[in-house]
């Protein structure tokens, strides 16, 4: 019964990176540089990459934003604690701003606790809640959204409300 548990628990983890390795992962440069509007970063240290995140617009964004979706924040356990995942989500949130994106969107598991952590604590609001998959599902491990919308477009959205921030 163990082993079977700890297979429902890792499965999902498993099924989301082997769809991850058949989409935009699996080409890197043609998925995040062929275009303007998304970009990819790495951290290095000592040769070794300890973290990394990317960034891709959203297709259809919803209510006419102009959205950013932050992809693969990635950290390796040796280098949590230490600010680099706050600076890069930072990084991704100025380059969203210089593009002239209005939100910068994400999507995160209950499981990765770290990450809520970290998207409550920048600024990000949860939106929503769905299950990625059936799998998911049975084994009660929901994916939430969180959006942040860009000073710039709080302000304008403020302005069309006739308010002041």
């Amino acid at each position: 019964m163990l082993s079977g548990t700890r297979f429902l628990a890792k499965y999902p983890l498993t099924e989301s990176e082997a769809l991850c390795l058949h989409t935009d992962m699996a080409d890197i440069t043609r998925s995040y540089f062929s275009e303007g509007g998304s970009c990819f970063w790495v951290v290095e240290f000592e040769g070794q990459v300890v973290g990394m995140v990317g960034a891709l617009p959203v297709k259809k964004p919803c209510l006419r934003n102009k959205q950013l979706q932050l992809l693969h924040l990635n950290m390796a356990l040796e280098h949590r604690g230490q600010g680099i995942a706050k600076a890069l989500v930072k990084t991704v949130l100025q380059f969203a701003q210089g593009q002239g994106y209005s939100e910068v969107v994400l999507d995160t598991t209950v499981l990765q606790l770290s990450a809520l952590a970290c998207n409550c604590s920048m600024g990000f609001q949860k939106v929503g809640q769905y299950f990625f998959s059936l799998s998911w599902r049975l084994i009660a491990v929901p994916s939430f959204q969180f959006r942040y919308c860009l000073p710039s477009a709080q302000v304008s959205q403020a302005q069309k409300q006739g308010g002041v921030l």
